[in-house]
């Protein structure tokens, strides 16, 4: 018996959905590492673009309030997300994309990846080895610009 079932959701629903487990329990994780490793490819390019500022904006919004001269809101790693926080923000950061060219036994490919701690990531969990790399491209979201806000601070803690 399949015990999955199958939901349409919008992308503001998908982005409450994402809020809602960036703020909640451990239990939660799971949903956040499904963004990064199988909903990342359902998304346009638009909507990732949206549910990463909306996430650094708004899921972390009771950073605005803090009284620190010139401080401005950012993406801080919470403890309950398990890591898949940090995954997430990388995935899809609008400038922290890149096309990652590999050969293996002879066989060129392209990847779509993001950097963290140094390596480019295909997934949460797939990441290109060195020796395999050919080449690296990077494609940052020229709509990105458009989006962001002044009193943000988008790459703390994610660009390297």
């Amino acid at each position: 018996m399949d015990d999955k079932k199958q939901v349409s959701l919008d992308i503001f629903e998908m982005g409450y959905l994402l809020d809602t487990c960036l703020r909640g329990s451990h239990l939660r994780s799971g949903t956040i590492q499904r963004f990064v490793d199988e909903w990342y490819e359902l998304f346009s390019e638009l909507e990732r673009m949206r549910l990463f500022e909306w996430t650094i904006r708004l899921t972390y919004d009771h950073r605005w309030t803090n009284e620190e001269k010139e401080y401005k809101p950012h993406f801080e790693p919470c403890s309950v997300c398990c890591g898949h926080d940090v995954e997430f923000v990388h995935r899809y950061h609008p400038g922290n994309q890149y096309l990652v060219t590999t050969r293996y036994k002879d066989k060129k490919e392209r990847h779509r990846c993001f950097l963290m701690n140094g390596q480019y990531h295909l997934k949460s969990n797939v990441i290109m080895l060195e020796e395999y790399i050919v080449s690296v491209e990077h494609i940052p979201c020229p709509e990105w610009e458009k989006w962001q806000q002044p009193e943000v601070d988008y790459d703390r803690n994610i660009i390297e």
